[in-house]
């Protein structure tokens, strides 16, 4: 005869371990919560030294929030029991965030399965690993070994790859095709970062002689930085005067850019002959045919005029235009812009197992973190840029962007 116990323990170890996953969902549903506001509220706040502090410390908070609630509630009654019967403010609280965590698993697992389609107006793309952790030690005459060593591998910050895409563009006039464009975004200079990767990665761009190099803000991290990170960035303006008439390096404002002080930033990029398009467009011309680059001031500052940087273009013109934020191509995007380059979320900067991006900066989470996106008929694509706050890279590589340029041709 089977005893009544015998029957019981099984339905108690699988209460048990719906318990335990629905702690699992609780924690993540809390730590999902956290991170938005975290990117949504903290992450775009003016630097300050004890920022990453406050940023590190408000997630954890909301972690140790979620792993409080599940215990709590664990003790009275089980969390399977809360999410059934939520009759008390602290059993709706748990359905509430068991739920956000069951979503975000969703979620992930759906984006994990169905990777974004790259558009197909992407027609190639390739790339080159940089590695140039070796030489920044040797540069610093730091030891590989002990704990340093050990962080300096596993960090990726100075890991560099330089990513090659070949782009077509129905409105780039003929005479344009194969005009090449280097992205160079968020330099982010500052007390961590390291002069002698700076000046690798410039002279990099440099070397690599394109029509236009593209700077898109984030030049420096404080204000207190900005001399020391547009005389790293000078060789570009040098380039420009000397192999492309003073036209081959146009720069933007970033937000870090515009707490440092606007006009300062701008004044010590002209300085340095590199042209800013602050809400203002110009264009490069052959045979008498023209491409428009535009430019719009920090998305983040109540300044950014779209309509006054496009000003003057005509309809139907191929214009690429520069902002800061991926954000922005919400507005942008339309028959008035062919192609977007923005930076600004650095990739996510951490990326976790099954995790993926942490730190993103945007009210639209991770949608724009990296790479090519397609809407409303123009392009953008987001580049991971070079630096980092904290200076900490890993899964997100710091990156060259070039970018090829083609027409609407039949091949």
């Amino acid at each position: 005869m089977i005893s009544l116990d015998s029957r019981v323990r099984p339905l108690r170890a699988i209460r048990r371990v719906l318990d335990a996953c629905g702690g699992l969902l609780n924690l993540a549903g809390h730590a999902a919560v956290g991170t938005f506001l975290t990117n949504r509220l903290l992450m775009g706040t003016p630097e300050f030294l004890p920022k990453v502090a406050l940023i590190g410390g408000h997630v954890i908070s909301w972690m140790l929030l979620g792993l409080g609630n599940s215990l709590l509630v664990g003790r009275r009654g089980g969390l399977l029991r809360a999410v059934l019967w939520p009759n008390t403010f602290g059993r709706a609280w748990t359905l509430l965030f068991t739920a956000l965590g069951a979503r975000w698993v969703v979620q992930e697992v759906h984006r994990m399965k169905n990777p974004r389609p790259m558009p197909p107006e992407v027609m190639s793309s390739s790339a080159l690993a940089v590695d140039l952790r070796d030489e920044m030690a040797a540069a610093e005459g730091s030891s590989q070994g002990g704990l340093r060593g050990l962080f300096e591998r596993v960090n990726e910050i100075h890991n560099l790859e330089v990513l090659t895409y070949e782009v077509r563009l129905p409105r780039l006039p003929a005479e344009f095709d194969g005009f090449t464009v280097v992205q160079v975004s968020d330099v982010h200079h500052g007390p961590f970062s390291k002069d002698a990767f700076i000046r690798r990665y410039i002279d990099l761009c440099v070397e690599m002689d394109p029509d236009l190099v593209a700077l898109t803000g984030d030049y420096q991290t404080y204000s207190g930085d900005v001399e020391r990170a547009i005389h790293l960035l000078s060789p570009l303006g040098e380039w420009s005067q000397r192999e492309r008439e003073g036209v081959g390096a146009v720069a933007i404002m970033g937000n870090h850019d515009r707490e440092a002080g606007t006009e300062h930033v701008i004044d010590a990029l002209e300085r340095a002959h590199i042209r800013v398009l602050e809400n203002a467009n110009m264009f490069l011309e052959r045979n008498g045919a023209r491409l428009y680059i535009a430019g719009v001031a920090d998305p983040w500052s109540p300044h950014a005029d779209l309509d006054l940087a496009l000003h003057g273009i005509p309809r139907g013109a191929c214009t690429i235009l520069l902002a800061h934020l991926p954000d922005y191509f919400v507005e942008s995007a339309g028959d008035r812009v062919a192609l977007q380059l923005s930076g600004h979320n650095h990739g996510g900067q951490i990326k976790l197992p099954v995790l993926g991006a942490v730190l993103v900066s945007s009210r639209f989470g991770r949608r724009y973190v990296e790479g090519f996106f397609k809407r409303n008929g123009s392009l953008m694509y987001v580049s991971r840029g070079l630096g980092g706050k904290p200076p900490i890279r890993w899964g997100s590589k710091p990156e060259i962007t070039v970018l090829v340029l083609r027409g609407d041709r039949k091949t």
